[in-house]
């Protein structure tokens, strides 16, 4: 009778149960002595590595091969695909930007020493008056806010205005740096009054009316001293930045350089407080 190469005999239950006792044994020596199994197992991780790598070939031969059939049409636009996502990300880096120095700088009015007893509004500055001989900005707060005219208006590094116009839901601040715009200041080092105008630049203020034997330096700072309560005492205007003595001349020409971002500020802080010339009798004195 002819065999049939085509039949399977059944595996041997012997067999079977030496490659189960086998595993098990496999099994315990990796469960109970790791480092006697291990190298084992790194010299067929060495071994599979020529069969992955040319496993992969495939798969990689077929993206070697659409990139180097890839049309030029197709390549420009790819790239000025990447360019446009490129902007956009320069673009919403240049907000972050922004918005971190706007956070930075509302912390600073909150900080800022210069506000006392905490009443204060913080406005945002929203333009500028169309006169361009007029140093005023407009700022997003008004009577619906309480705010009068002759109030206050400062940043964190010192005054940069007065109200002088409300309206409901804006008003308008005359810049120290108009040329209709003076308040008294005291020079900090000397205790010295005198009188600050605007020069009609955003970077310089003068100050008028000094003599030319006055003690005076460059770098001096020059506080609100109150007077006439327009403006309240113990607010930082300036600091002189040049003094012309001249012999002939009987006043000397100084210039001053105002605490406050005159040019670019952002956001303002409204005193609500009454002068501090009447919450600091000494600065009549």
């Amino acid at each position: 009778m002819q065999t049939n190469i085509f039949s399977r005999q059944p595996p041997s239950f012997r067999s079977f149960i030496i490659a189960v006792i086998t595993c098990l044994v496999v099994l315990f020596f990796d469960w109970r002595m790791p480092h006697v199994v291990q190298p084992a197992r790194n010299l067929l991780y060495t071994l599979y590595n020529p069969i992955y790598t040319v496993a992969s070939y495939p798969v990689m031969s077929r993206e070697w091969l659409s990139q180097q059939t890839k049309s030029e049409d197709q390549l420009r636009r790819e790239n000025t695909a990447m360019q446009a996502e490129l902007l956009q990300a320069q673009v919403r880096l240049q907000k972050l930007s922004e918005l971190s120095a706007e956070n930075t700088r509302l912390r600073g009015l909150l900080d800022t020493p210069l506000i006392i007893d905490g009443r204060m509004e913080i406005a945002e500055v929203i333009g500028t008056d169309t006169d361009p001989l007029k140093h005023i900005i407009v700022i997003n707060r008004g009577t619906a806010d309480h705010l009068r005219q002759g109030q206050v208006v400062l940043d964190d590094k010192g005054i940069m205005g007065q109200i002088i116009d409300v309206y409901p839901h804006n008003a308008r601040v005359l810049l120290l740096s108009d040329k209709e715009s003076s308040l008294s200041v005291r020079i900090e080092r000397t205790g010295m009054r005198a009188i600050v105008s605007g020069s009609g630049d955003l970077g310089h203020l003068k100050m008028q009316y000094v003599p030319t034997s006055a003690d005076l330096v460059v770098g001096d700072n020059i506080y609100s001293s109150g007077l006439g309560e327009h403006f309240p005492a113990g607010y930082l205007v300036g600091r002189v930045s040049k003094i012309q003595r001249q012999n002939s001349g009987e006043f000397a020409q100084i210039e001053i350089t105002p605490a406050a971002q005159l040019a670019g500020g952002h956001y303002v802080v409204v005193l609500f407080s009454d002068s501090l010339a009447k919450e600091q009798p000494y600065a009549h004195r």
